[in-house]
């Protein structure tokens, strides 16, 4: 039942869908703006969709209505939504012609149950209200971060995909609208629902492809951050074979230093002999490398990211613990290090000289246990896998390369903020 005469009940049920839709549309969106600017906007909005709604029905009826409402209501609402948020334009049009094409199909389908049933404006209005609190609360709890995760790394693509749901919108409008209301043409409704059988083929091919574009992305971001670890590895072990070279040769010089020692003591200048012994101990203390662990990858990262550290003014308080023998490849664990204490860096970096401090503890008896706290400055999000988020588009592949490397050797981890401290733990 369309209720073509009750024009009251028909704005108001415009007013419900559309907010409806917003509402579903807003589920996977960030907004630029505060919320209660973002509020003032749409209520504006729909005070428009309302009056032209109802001008509409009432001049024109409501089969022309159906047959311009894309135009009158949809195309504003994208417009609107998409200045409103931080999407790119092709992505924006792909994700609210989806929403709005699932709103229009469901609008349908509550209009031919209530007809079969013969309900009134009520059983049609409770429906439609039950369906959209029903969407818009499984879409914000379940779809929304690992969606935002999702669409933020994938960025290949979206032109061509946003024609999809635009021409599926546009097609399924004709067939429902033309040459009368498809409620009055039940041949038109079947081919409407065959039709939705297509789109849910075409839909799962679309998210196979995102689901590809999301592997190859971050295959290559994982492999760009490889290569940018490795080639830091390699510079400082050449760093630390250059030391370790000049170790053995300042050993080597040692016997001379104490020859000489013993032949100014022997001459009864005890007095010269140690001024020389002194200026040999610092002359040793100054060149000597800090030697954190007996493995020369993990040292080598150690001491880059400790070294950095200090340069920043952070405090360090740390805890290490190593074995000669380590429970997997030191060139895994090492990188897993650098990404932890490269992000705990950076996020010191924007608190006061006075508040950077990081804690690290790594202990490798009887399990190898890592765990690094920093203070963080705001609050953080997690994703539906428990990995904090990154509100700046490029950044969290370190976090992805941790989660990588725990899942392939099956290592508990945990991503925490507790008073003010943001902490990473990892048991393997």
């Amino acid at each position: 039942m369309l209720f073509e005469d009750n024009i009251p009940y028909n704005t108001l049920k415009t007013l419900l869908i559309v907010i409806g839709t917003l509402g579903m549309m807003c589920t996977t969106t960030r907004f630029k703006y505060s919320a209660k600017r973002v509020a003032l906007i749409f209520f504006l909005y729909l005070s428009y969709v309302a009056a032209s709604s109802a001008s509409i029905i009432t001049f024109l009826g409501y089969p022309f209505y159906l047959r311009v409402f894309p135009f009158t209501i949809s195309v504003p609402a994208i417009v609107l939504v998409f200045k409103l948020a931080k999407d790119q334009p092709a992505k924006a049009v792909f994700i609210y012609t989806t929403q709005i094409l699932i709103s229009s199909y469901a609008s349908a389908t509550v209009t031919l149950i209530n007809t079969a049933i013969n309900g009134t404006e009520l059983t049609d209005f409770f429906m439609r209200f039950m369906f959209y609190a029903l969407v818009i609360l499984l879409e914000y709890r379940f779809l929304r971060r690992p969606f935002l995760w999702f669409t933020e790394v994938t960025n290949s693509g979206w032109l061509v995909l946003a024609l999809i749901p635009c021409s599926l919108l546009a097609f399924s409008v004709t067939l429902a609208s033309y040459p009368i209301p498809y409620t009055q043409n039940p041949t038109n409704v079947v081919y409407i629902y065959l039709l939705s059988a297509v789109i849910a083929i075409i839909y799962f091919s679309i998210f196979q492809y995102l689901a590809m574009q999301y592997r190859l992305q971050m295959t290559k971001q994982n492999l760009e951050l490889m290569e940018v670890q490795v080639n830091r590895l390699k510079d400082k072990l050449s760093a630390d074979a250059i030391a370790a070279e000049k170790f053995r040769i300042d050993r080597h010089d040692t016997r001379h230093i104490l020859c000489t020692a013993a032949s100014l003591l022997k001459s009864e200048k005890p007095a010269d002999a140690l001024d020389y012994i002194s200026q040999s101990i610092r002359r040793f203390q100054a060149h000597t490398p800090v030697r954190y662990c007996q493995d020369v990858i993990i040292n080598a990262t150690l001491s880059t990211y400790f070294e950095q550290a200090k340069e920043a003014g952070i405090v360090l308080e740390t805890r290490l613990q190593f074995t000669d023998t380590l429970p997997i490849d030191s060139g895994e664990i090492a990188i897993v290090i650098a990404n932890a204490l490269e992000n705990a860096i950076n996020a010191c970096l924007l608190l006061p000289k006075e508040k950077r401090r990081i804690a690290v503890q790594c202990i490798c008896t009887p399990k190898f246990m890592l765990e690094i706290a920093n203070p963080c400055k705001e609050e953080v999000l997690f994703s539906k896998d428990g990995l904090p988020l990154s509100k700046e588009k490029g950044h969290g592949i370190g976090t992805r390369s941790i989660f990588a490397f725990c899942n392939k050797y099956h290592a508990s981890f945990d991503f925490a903020v507790s008073n003010g401290q943001f902490v990473l733990r990892i048991v393997l």
